[in-house]
């Protein structure tokens, strides 16, 4: 054999292994980052701008370029593993493999609060949930793309609330399981209540309490008083009509604000709930118990706890004991 020949398939040789070499290199090479790293790539974002967020080595540009992960960029919300191999990122990141975000629902008070923790939580800043809408919506922490739409966001509360109130039967004044069994004492008050108006009613209770053990007497309070035509004079109400949520205190002043939401003034249920709220308040109104309870106010104590009364009379001398104790402590 000639020594340019050998010479040549020396080098070939070479060439091929420094090849090899290369490609092994390059399938095992990974990101620096040590711990979790989530990614986010507006709809819109350039290649440069994606390899800019990561930082991206020479070796990750070549695959991407190879996996033609350059000529379209997904847009998404995506984690990078730790030290998670390049190839596999790009892979992931060229067919659009999101990673959920976990988004918890609070008990926003009003559409516009929600629409404005939404547009902040994803990537669409369109959210615009009307306040016929707001209802259905329920408190939880839930797994979204980051890119869900606000049309595909309100799809999925919506099959939410029909799987929630379908395991209700309120209409008829009662709440049956699947089966048909009888599970809450709404049938002793006499009128019907919609989906709806549970929400709305159990929105007026989340407002009065956080304590959970007094929401079903709560409750009762308020279905005695609307089965009787009895207006709720819900204060939280009035804190709505006003658009002040700290208020400590209600005055006439407060109680004369004209506003639908204002149950002072006006009689029944307001027309959309005050608020989101929790499941031990859905639960409250769906299981209230028989009461002969009117009234309640804030307990002198002034420790979040309430006292009940079925007399004017007695709901009077509650409540004096409440504003003594305001006054005492200089509330206002």
């Amino acid at each position: 054999m000639k020594k340019t020949t050998l010479i040549l398939l020396l080098t070939l040789g070479l060439l091929v292994l420094l090849g090899l070499l290369g490609s092994l290199y390059l399938l095992n090479a990974k990101t620096s980052n040590p711990e979790p790293k989530r990614l986010y790539l507006p709809e819109g974002s350039t290649y440069d701008a994606l390899c800019d967020s990561l930082d991206a080595p020479h070796s990750f540009r070549l695959m991407a370029q190879v996996l033609k992960l350059d000529q379209h960029v997904r847009p998404g919300s995506y984690v990078v593993g730790p030290h998670m191999k390049q190839l596999a990122l790009v892979r992931k990141l060229r067919n659009g493999q999101q990673d959920p975000i976990r988004l918890t629902i609070g008990k926003f008070r009003t559409p516009d609060q929600l629409n404005n923790y939404l547009n902040q939580k994803l990537m669409h800043d369109d959210f615009d949930i009307p306040l016929d809408s707001f209802y259905i919506v329920r408190p939880d922490t839930y797994e979204f793309y980051w890119t869900v739409t606000p049309a595909q966001f309100m799809q999925r509360m919506e099959r939410e609330w029909r799987t929630e109130s379908g395991k209700w039967k309120v209409e008829s004044g009662e709440r049956r399981t699947e089966n048909g069994e009888r599970v809450s004492t709404l049938s002793t008050f006499h009128f019907p209540l919609s989906t709806k108006e549970v929400i709305i009613l159990a929105s007026i209770v989340e407002e009065e309490t956080n304590n959970n053990a007094e929401k079903p007497l709560i409750a009762s309070v308020y279905l005695n008083r609307l089965e009787r035509g009895i207006p709720l004079q819900a204060d939280p109400t009035v804190k709505y009509a006003v658009g002040d949520f700290t208020l400590r205190r209600i005055l006439n002043k407060h109680l004369a604000t004209e506003n639908p939401f204002n149950t002072y003034l006006h009689p029944g249920l307001p027309p959309a709930p005050i608020c989101l709220p929790s499941k031990a308040s859905v639960e409250a109104v769906l299981n209230a118990p028989q009461t002969g309870y009117l009234y309640f106010c804030a307990s002198d104590r002034l420790d979040g706890t309430h006292r009940f009364a079925a007399t004017l009379a007695e709901h009077n001398r509650n409540a004096a004991a409440f504003h003594r104790a305001l006054d005492s402590r200089g509330i206002r």
